[in-house]
């Protein structure tokens, strides 16, 4: 009997051997030996099957069952450590990438903070930054435009005084809660909404916008309880400085806004009387100044209804319109201040006049821009006409079919207008605006989604006018058409016979642009078709489809599996051509094959004819240097011994010439 210290030894021993991989799991049982208490367990056992009452098993039946137990037990115990092995290698933490979390250490666990974080954070191109813009701006305007005013005519400030600070202290309080928003209101970094509180409250105290909103909400209320000041509302200018938010709502208007022209018109119009209010004011400030009445020049309070709050303002806004406007005359100014003053709204006036005149002619043409030029399209097609000597009929179907164009606001070229658009948002226009009417198709029904969006991209506007013929039977189809709207008739060859009128939203020619081999019709049209008034029809050319097409193989297959069904329907498929074709089609991949292996041949034996005649080429030049060197040396010994002889001649005293030598 072993003790239970080598018991627990033994029992871990594999578990050891595992881990540290020394050998296999198997190998460590496999060398293992049955200790001696599971034999005498073994050995109980078989005693007890002896002392029971039933027949008496041989010796090799004990031994059997003895060797099946023991067998039995082991594999129970090899199942269940492979059971914990594959439990551990499950448990096994991941591996860390060290290069990814050194170059992005935080992206993933950064976006989950934020899709989890609970910090309110404005999004700038939300509606509630938009809202909330135009309730500031209303704010600033009150505070632009009754500051003034009360601080100028005193009976607006006394008779309505505990409503002015109920609005005064509402717009204070907007004023707060609009900085709080400051402090929250997100910007893009790397093409993300910052969602760190502290970034944008950083980012906001750098701004100049923070400096004017601490100077906005300076407390200067306070200085109320000044008896010489109490309750003066020119202690709250200050409120003033926030003018910048109704500049930046003004801007975002104009940008959202539908009708942009208008609401610049708008807003010139609002500057131009908050100037001619503030003018009022100070006219009449001075004028209380200097001493009502003491002249010609300020306002008379002699006149019965003078003493009027009504009287007073509209007496001072009809004098600054005059004065701004240069329109009318007024009271010459007589002391020094009233001349300093009026000759600074005479040149503030001829600034506004000129601001007026310049941005009302801007606005102006710019709301005229597209008429315009419109109408220099039509003027330069008239003139040609005229030149080239058209006739009235068609000069006026012309000049209808302009009319038509400017009364559906067709007048512009979609690829113009949505070409400063980057490519995604032109895709989802174009399947906003054509999706539903190319689904219409019936090919198209159930075809692949990139495969429709592809085809919308490609889809173009074309229009006809009354009488127009869209088809004629027997042409050579190159274009699929989709109705947006008017009717079209399929007519007799004549054009007497209306067989039948098709709707918005019908669909023709979509058979003919897709090749279909064994087609009776050939790809030509089988119907005349005449629009019966103006129709605007998508049109969709085989070559746009068939360029589509080419990246989709299999849908392309669908397409033409398709259009033979239904050209079945009507009778006109030849089965035997279409088998033809398609045999021929499912060939094509084999001679392309022996095509390229054709080539390749030829490319070898060009290869192998450029090698050879390089070759000659190269021995050719060899025998040429060898031919030149042979004959430099045969000239070379031919000189040498003409000159000897000459020498020789010459000793003799023999006279000589060159041809005799």
């Amino acid at each position: 009997m072993s003790s239970p210290l080598n018991r627990q030894h033994r029992r871990t021993a594999p578990y050891v051997i595992m881990n540290n991989h020394t050998q296999p799991p198997s190998v460590a049982y496999s060398a293992r030996q049955p200790d001696q208490e599971q034999s005498t367990n073994v050995q109980n056992g078989i005693q007890a099957l002896t002392d029971t009452p039933l027949e008496q098993p041989s010796q090799e039946q004990i031994e059997i069952t003895a060797v099946s137990l023991f067998d039995l037990v082991r594999r129970a115990r090899r199942l269940r450590r492979w059971m914990r092995r594959k439990h551990q290698r499950h448990e096994l933490p991941q591996r860390t990438d060290s290069f990814l979390e050194k170059f992005a250490p935080s992206t993933k666990n950064q976006l989950t903070q934020n899709e989890q974080s609970k910090n309110w954070v404005i999004d700038p191109s939300k509606p509630f930054y938009y809202y909330w813009s135009s309730v500031v701006s209303l704010a600033v305007l009150y505070n632009y435009i009754m500051l003034i005013g009360r601080s100028a005519f005193l009976l607006l400030q006394q008779r309505l005084l505990i409503v002015w600070l109920i609005f005064d202290y509402l717009c204070d309080a907007c004023y707060i809660v609009d900085t709080f928003i400051q402090t929250r209101k997100g910007y893009l970094e790397q093409g993300l909404i910052v969602q760190d509180i502290s970034k944008l409250r950083k980012n906001y105290m750098r701004s100049r916008a923070f400096i004017l909103d601490i100077i906005s909400l300076l407390p200067t209320d306070f200085l109320y309880f000044i008896p010489k000041l109490y309750l003066l509302p020119a202690l709250r200018f200050n409120r003033l400085f926030r003018i910048y938010r109704t500049f930046e709502f003004s801007d975002k208007v104009e940008t959202q806004t539908n009708h942009p022209n208008v609401f610049r018109l708008v807003s010139l119009l609002i500057i131009i009387l908050i100037i001619i209010h503030w003018n009022a004011c100070f006219y009449f400030i001075i004028s209380r100044w200097i001493g009502y009445s003491s002249d010609g020049w300020v306002y008379n309070m002699t006149s019965p209804t003078a003493n009027t709050l009504t009287t007073q303002y509209l007496y001072c806004f009809f004098w600054s319109t005059l004065v701004l406007t240069n329109i009318g005359e007024i009271p010459p100014p007589e002391t020094d201040i009233e001349v300093l003053f009026v000759t600074a709204d005479f040149l503030t006036g001829v600034l506004i006049f000129a601001t007026i005149v310049g941005n009302v002619g801007s606005i102006i043409a710019s709301m005229n821009a597209v008429r315009a030029d419109f109408r220099q399209k039509v003027d330069q097609v008239k003139q040609y006409m005229v030149f080239r000597k058209v006739g009235k009929d068609l000069e006026r179907r012309v000049i209808t079919w302009f009319d038509y164009l400017w009364l559906q606001k067709q007048v512009a070229n979609e690829d113009i207008v949505l070409g400063s658009l980057p490519q995604k948002l032109r895709v989802e226009i174009a399947i906003h605006v054509h999706l539903a009417a190319l689904k219409r198709v019936p090919i198209f029904a159930e075809a692949q989604p990139g495969l429709l969006v592809e085809l919308v991209t490609r889809l173009k506007l074309q229009i006809f006018s009354p009488g127009d013929y869209v088809c004629k039977k027997g042409d050579i189809g190159k274009e699929m058409y989709i109705i947006k709207r008017g009717r079209l008739s399929v007519v007799s060859d004549d054009g007497t016979k209306v067989f039948v009128t098709l709707e918005e939203g019908s669909v023709f020619g979509e058979i003919s642009i897709l090749n279909i081999p064994g087609s009776k019709t050939g790809n030509r049209r089988t119907a005349n078709i005449r629009s019966v008034g103006y129709s605007d029809l998508f049109c969709l050319t085989k070559q746009d489809l068939w360029e589509v097409l080419a990246e989709y193989p299999s849908a392309r297959d669908t397409l033409i599996e398709r259009g033979k069904a239904h050209l079945r329907k009507d009778n006109l498929l030849d089965e035997e051509a279409a088998q033809l074709a398609q045999q021929d089609e499912a060939a094509i991949p084999e001679k392309v094959s022996k095509l390229e292996g054709n080539i390749d041949n030829l490319e070898t034996r060009l290869a192998r004819l450029m090698g050879e005649y390089t070759a000659n080429m190269a021995s050719l030049g060899q025998r040429l240097q060898t031919v030149e060197k042979i004959a430099d040396q045969r000239r070379a010994t031919i000189a040498d011994n003409k000159s000897s002889r000459k020498n020789t001649l010459d000793v003799i005293d023999i006279g000589t010439n060159e041809d005799d030598v």
